[in-house]
């Protein structure tokens, strides 16, 4: 199967999907911690760092620089093999990306119990809220300003075509934790302090004071960038 072939019915595939009762079962007893977030604010440190488990995506995109096979995500190429797993519900979710690319999670890609931690894009949110997991807790990560964001995304070694390329992207990202009540924001001013603010909101404590600093700053980011 070409790419193009796989793009033209993935759509279709998407919308009519529906993970197994073995997969419901298992996400039933789960609390989802969901990290938002646009490129360059710390999502994969903070991720990585927390200390869940964390949940891999299965995707059929190409990866990008740094990011590692398995680790970061199960990058693949085998459309018919995806079509054959959509098709045998081996996926608790799928997804199309905006290039027209899958992004899935498999069963066996999520921890038996407790906490599990994935990024995931703000237009797929509501998605996995109404799945059937136990708790599902959303977190949006924001830099201290949009001068420190971008002196991030500079030091990762984006080029300036791809952070452009991701801008639609991460204007919806902002947009929709601004306007979404159930989003908690924090601030990665300090990793350790965003990191304690991570991990406690996955016990149902909130920092008001860092989340609304957090809000404030996205509030601003947004706000240059619907200006450019």
């Amino acid at each position: 199967m070409t790419r193009e072939q796989f793009v033209d019915i993935l759509p279709a595939l998407a919308e009519d999907y529906r993970p197994s009762p073995d997969a419901l079962r298992k996400i039933s007893s789960l609390t989802l911690l969901i990290v938002v977030g646009p490129t360059g604010v710390g999502k994969t440190t903070l991720i990585e760092r927390s200390g869940f488990s964390f949940v891999p995506t299965d995707t059929t995109r190409d990866s990008r620089p740094g990011e590692k096979q398995g680790i970061d995500m199960h990058f693949t190429k085998d459309y018919d093999q995806v079509i054959s797993d959509i098709k045998g519900r081996r996926f608790v979710q799928i997804a199309v990306g905006a290039s027209g690319d899958l992004y899935a999670t498999r069963e066996g890609s999520y921890p038996d119990s407790g906490v599990a931690i994935m990024p995931i894009m703000a237009d797929t949110v509501p998605v996995f809220r109404k799945l059937g997991f136990k708790n599902t807790i959303t977190a949006f990560i924001a830099p201290p300003s949009h001068e420190e964001w971008m002196d991030r995304i500079r030091k990762s070694g984006l080029s300036e075509r791809d952070l452009q390329d991701r801008l639609p992207e991460a204007r919806r990202s902002f947009q929709f934790a601004l306007t979404d009540e159930q989003t908690d924001f924090i601030l990665n001013d300090k990793i350790e302090a965003a990191l304690k603010q991570l991990r406690n909101l996955a016990l149902g404590e909130t920092n008001r004071i860092r989340g609304q600093r957090a809000r404030i700053a996205a509030e601003a980011i947004l706000n240059r960038l619907n200006s450019r």
